[in-house]
């Protein structure tokens, strides 16, 4: 490689680049260079794009396929099922999470951490018998779905699915309430989100 400065992004993740091999002709550091994400937030920014469109992508041709009822049937079942896998995984790696309402509000705020740049949360309860927290940001799901013109076809916020898995895989008996505090045309949100124990 040339004297290039590779982005401090793709040295810190270079073991998932090792294998790449380029011609002999190519500059493989001015490329990495021209293309690869140059801070954290680029990279976490660009994939959090990635994940909404593909989410509103597969929502727009399913409804094209089977009608447009379709939409708000597929994104609850991703949604829950995404939220189910996630508990799971969680509880398998996790040994000390124990089931119950605080291990709700870990996986919830893990899922942001991991996979919702966009969001911020602020607790508002916390105890073995309820959560209250609120969810803001920006919501990546209504910002696709918008700009495909599907947005109204869908129940806001489509996370609410996505916590209703969290709560039944951990086989939880409890009362869950979104509501919505604020969404606006760009997609600016604000989620109350509480989880009690009936």
């Amino acid at each position: 490689m040339n004297r290039t400065q590779l982005p401090e992004t793709f040295r810190a993740l270079s073991d998932f680049r090792k294998n790449d091999s380029y011609l002999p002709e190519m500059d493989q550091a001015q490329i990495i260079s021209d293309l690869f994400p140059e801070t954290f937030t680029e990279l976490t920014q660009r994939l959090s794009d990635i994940t909404g469109a593909f989410y509103g992508g597969l929502l727009k041709q399913a409804g094209r396929l089977y009608g447009s009822e379709a939409i708000e049937q597929l994104s609850n079942t991703f949604m829950y099922d995404l939220g189910s896998r996630m508990t799971l995984k969680n509880l398998e790696t996790k040994p000390n999470l124990q089931p119950g309402i605080p291990a709700v509000a870990k996986i919830l705020i893990g899922a942001i951490f991991t996979s919702s740049p966009e969001y911020n949360f602020e607790f508002k309860e916390l105890n073995d018998h309820r959560v209250e927290m609120l969810i803001k940001g920006v919501d990546r799901y209504h910002k696709i779905t918008q700009s495909l013109q599907i947005a109204g076809l869908l129940k806001w916020p489509v996370i609410k699915p996505f916590v209703q898995g969290i709560c039944d895989t951990m086989g939880l008996d409890v009362l869950l309430e979104i509501k919505v505090l604020k969404l606006d045309p760009d997609s600016s949100c604000m989620y109350q989100v509480s989880v009690t124990e009936k």
